[in-house]
């Protein structure tokens, strides 16, 4: 008799189908499409993001990009949510991470990633 398992029973309880994840958020004194052009357009990216090669999948003016990060082949959804004309939240989703260590450093680089996005963004308003 074969036993059937599901690719559930091989997962710890935190992690999800498509692998572990880690999940940044910040808010930002930008307007929404401000915070979006710095996402989707790799020249201001490259301002904030250094060294980072990302594909952008889709994009949904001002509100959400779907990239892939060439380095590892992870999956990257950020959500942008107007807060009032010149302020928003950003929510980064950064799934289909191999390991508990890349879970770590993926941690340790969107907040300092998310800072230098600040930066980036209020020093230019």
């Amino acid at each position: 008799m074969t036993r059937v398992t599901s690719a559930r029973q091989h997962r710890a309880g935190h992690q999800p189908a498509g692998g572990l994840a880690v999940r940044a958020r910040k808010t930002v004194a930008a307007p929404a499409p401000a915070v979006f052009a710095a996402w989707a357009d790799a020249r201001r990216r490259a301002r904030w993001l250094a060294g980072v090669k990302l594909i952008v999948r889709r994009k949904t003016a001002p509100t959400a990009l779907c990239l892939t990060c060439t380095d590892d082949d992870s999956d990257i959804a950020v959500s942008i949510t107007a807060r009032g004309p010149a302020k928003c939240a950003l929510v980064v989703d950064h799934t289909r991470l191999a390991n508990a260590q890349m879970v770590a450093e993926r941690r340790h680089c969107w907040k300092e990633m998310l800072r230098a996005l600040k930066e980036y963004l209020e020093d230019k308003g």
